[in-house]
This record gives C-alpha cells, structure tokens and sequence, in this order.
C-alpha cells in the first residue's frame, strides 16, 4: 500500500519500500520525500551522503519548489555561488559529489522527477 503526504508526516521512518517511485528510482510525488527515505534512496546506490551533498540536494530542492523545475547544470553552479559558496560552485566538484549525475542523483535524493534534461 503506498503512503499518503499526511502519514508520512506523521511517521518519519517510513521505509523507502513504500514509496512509489519511477523506472528510474524518482519520486512519484516529491510531497512524500523526507531526508530519511532521501538516504535511503542514496544507500540503495552505494552512496553515503555528507552534509556537502545535502547541501546541493536541499537547494535543488529549494529550486523545484520555487521554479516547478529541476535546474540544468549550469543554473546549478551558479545557485551554489550565491548560496553555498564559490569553491563549489564548479561542475568538476559537483561530479566527484555526485560521479553518476549531479543534476539527477540530487534530484533524485531529494524526492524529485527525473529532470527533463537528464538521459
């Protein structure tokens, strides 16, 4: 039986099982996401996440919310300028954070479609 937004909030530990999700491992509806079931979507693919790659994965998040959108690489790096900071703010970093796809696996960690601009 799949979880409703309302008992999600209610039950914090939710197990990833329950939740709907894509072929390719997305949300099916990003108002059940929670930072739980986002690790437990990155450790079913073999990634422990830091507090940097919530960092990224929170302002994906942010944008989303604010745009209906997932924002394409070179949006990305310019948000974590302004809101993260300068060293970050580089594709080749955003890369060793997240080596299969920044754009998709912070969206993905963070409850999100796949974005339209992701293979």
């Amino acid at each position: 039986m799949a979880a409703t937004a309302e008992h999600l909030k209610q039950n914090n530990d939710m197990e990833i099982d329950k939740i709907k999700l894509d072929n390719n491992g997305h949300f099916q509806d990003y108002r059940l996401w929670n930072k739980i079931l986002g690790e437990q979507l990155a450790q079913r693919d073999g990634m422990a996440l830091t507090d940097e790659h919530w960092q990224i994965i929170e302002l994906v998040r942010k944008i989303y919310l604010e745009t209906e959108t997932t924002p394409p690489m070179r949006l990305l790096v310019k948000a974590i300028k302004a809101n993260i900071n300068e060293e970050s703010a580089n594709s080749r970093h955003l890369y060793r954070l997240f080596p299969d796809g920044p754009v998709r696996l912070a969206s993905k960690y963070a409850g999100l479609p796949k974005p339209k601009h992701c293979m």
